[in-house]
């Protein structure tokens, strides 16, 4: 989607609005505050003073809606640290200083329909996700969570729906030539067969007009059924392209299947894998790491995030999950991860190639029995591997690992 096509389609959907102006409009207001602590020590072979913090999220938004079809979403945002300074480096808390931490989250204009039925679209900053976030997600656990700018057009028909969207990862307004970062894709979500497949071109230019940094393509699919007391879902994505001139062949593929007891704790037991790939030779003309690209870590490798970012040698995560509802109002949670690399490294002490990382539990409690408010609190521990420490920690002597943990208590209205 080149710039002349990009004003069109804002004009288009803007146009759109324009000509409703004066017709009946009704609001929508709505708010979330959520306050959460953390007590940390994730710090892996080092003794730290374990950190405590508070963060709070404020959001605010107001949707209006215009003659049934177009619609004005504007979402206000604030985001900070208990006792932190703000962007000038002053004090927020306590003084007469004001903290200047408000933002625009998400505002967009949307228009359910565009010429005929099922045609539709929206342009502005918003919340993108596909699938179950695995690939593209907002990280409703951050505190400031992720949005873009761009544009996406839709056409639903019954039984499936096509989407095109185009990101605008990052604007450097070169006045001679192209040196923008940006993401063009489509989506195929095939209602039948709970089935989307996707295609995302990520093209940085920032070199200018004989050399790109970054030509990617990924292509994928997300899955999910439900067949009586079972469930499945599965992610596959292959990405290829170049990156610095470096040819790109890499994967990832996950699977889980569930089954839920038929009983009134609503319990359910869950097996599943996590396999993103790694580079046995990094430094030939092909790069085979995959990258995670805007995913939602949080919600699938650990509590602990140790795992967010792509890693040369790749990683494995065999998972087991258990969930029930003790009482009304009450949900338990209990995650095992077992983690290793997709490929091997090299352990400095031992002088031999290893795939050992460590063993993570996170379990978390939450529950809405206090009226009007979800109160959840969570603890995780992380039991390292030796090699995995000093692998991390550069201390190529080390030959103890203690385990590393992490409490949260959250509240959200």
């Amino acid at each position: 989607m080149n710039k002349y096509l990009l004003s069109f389609l804002t004009l288009l959907i803007f146009g759109s609005l324009t000509a409703t102006a004066y017709a009946e409009t009704e609001y929508e207001i709505s708010g979330q505050v959520r306050v959460r602590n953390e007590f940390d020590e994730k710090f892996l072979g080092r003794d730290y003073y374990t950190r405590s913090f508070q963060i709070l999220r404020t959001r605010i938004t107001v949707d209006a809606t215009v003659d049934s079809n177009a619609h004005a979403f504007v979402q206000f945002q604030d985001s900070r640290m208990f006792g932190d300074r703000d962007l000038y480096g002053n004090l927020q808390s306590g003084t007469l200083n004001d903290g200047r931490n408000v933002d625009i989250h998400q505002a967009y204009i949307q228009v359910d329909r565009v010429a005929v039925d099922g045609l539709g679209g929206k342009a502005g900053r918003f919340e993108f996700n596909l699938g179950n976030q695995r690939v593209f997600g907002a990280v409703g656990w951050h505190n400031v969570g992720r949005s873009w700018e761009g544009v996406q057009v839709w056409y639903e028909r019954p039984g499936y729906q096509v989407t095109g969207f185009y990101l605008k990862a990052y604007e450097r307004n070169h006045t001679q030539f192209h040196r923008d970062y940006d993401i063009y894709g489509g989506v195929l979500a095939i209602e039948s067969l709970n089935l989307e497949l996707f295609g995302a071109y990520e093209w940085n230019a920032e070199r200018g007009l004989n050399s790109n940094a970054l030509n990617r393509i990924s292509l994928g699919g997300y899955l999910k059924r439900q067949h009586h007391q079972f469930d499945l879902e599965a992610n596959a994505v292959y990405q290829t392209g170049d990156m610095d001139d470096v040819d790109i062949a890499a994967y990832m593929v996950t699977g889980e299947i569930g089954y839920t007891f038929q009983c009134d704790r609503k319990t359910r037991l869950a097996l599943g894998f996590d396999i993103s790939s790694g580079d046995d030779t990094p430094n030939d003309s092909e790069s085979k790491t995959y990258n995670n690209l805007y995913y939602t870590g949080h919600k699938f490798r650990g509590h602990m995030d140790y795992f967010l970012s792509s890693n040369t040698a790749g990683l494995m995560d065999l998972m087991f999950r258990a969930r029930t509802n003790p009482a009304k109002g009450w949900v338990l949670k209990t995650d095992f991860h077992y983690f290793m690399t997709a490929q091997d490294y090299l352990d400095p002490y031992e002088n031999a190639l290893t795939s050992d990382v460590g063993l993570e539990i996170d379990a978390s409690v939450v529950t809405t029995r206090i009226k009007g408010i979800t109160f959840a609190t969570g603890i995780s521990v992380f039991l390292p591997q030796e090699s995995f420490v000093r692998l991390n920690t550069g201390n190529p002597l080390l030959t103890e690992s203690d385990p590393t943990w992490w409490v949260y208590n959250q509240a959200t209205m």
